[in-house]
C-alpha cells in the first residue's frame, strides 16, 4: 500500500476530475474515467516513471488499491445519485459504458467544483 503523500488525490479530487470528464464526454466508459485518474497521478509523479529516489535506487509505483477504490466509490456515488446511468446506445447498453442521465445535476456539480 502506498504511504500517504501530500500530493495524493483525495476522493474530492477524484470526484472533481470525473465530473469534469463527464461534462466534456457525456458518453464514456468506466475505463476512460479510470485513465483520466491514472494520467493525473502520472503527471503528478505519483505513479509511473521514477517517482522517488532513495540513494541510488529508483522505483516505479503503480496505481494503488486505495486509488482504485476511491475511483469506484465516486462512480457508484454518481450512479446512485442518478447523474450517470449504464449504457450509451443500443449496442453498448450496459456497464462499462456510461452516459450522463441528468445534465442539470451534472451542471450543478461542475459549478460547485470551483
Amino acid at each position: 500500500m502506498r504511504q500517504h503523500i501530500e500530493q495524493d488525490l483525495s476522493k474530492e479530487d477524484i470526484f472533481r476530475m470525473i465530473v469534469k470528464h463527464l461534462d466534456v464526454f457525456p458518453l464514456t466508459s468506466i475505463e476512460a474515467i479510470r485513465e483520466v485518474i491514472r494520467s493525473s497521478l502520472n503527471q503528478r509523479g505519483l505513479i509511473g516513471g521514477i517517482t522517488k529516489q532513495t540513494g541510488a535506487a529508483a522505483y516505479n509505483r503503480k496505481i494503488s488499491d486505495q486509488d482504485i477504490q476511491l475511483i469506484n466509490e465516486c462512480i457508484c456515488d454518481l450512479l446512485n445519485s442518478r447523474v450517470i446511468q449504464p449504457g450509451i446506445n443500443e449496442v453498448n447498453q450496459d456497464l462499462p459504458w456510461i452516459s450522463v442521465s441528468d445534465k442539470e445535476k451534472l451542471e450543478t456539480l461542475v459549478n460547485s467544483q470551483y
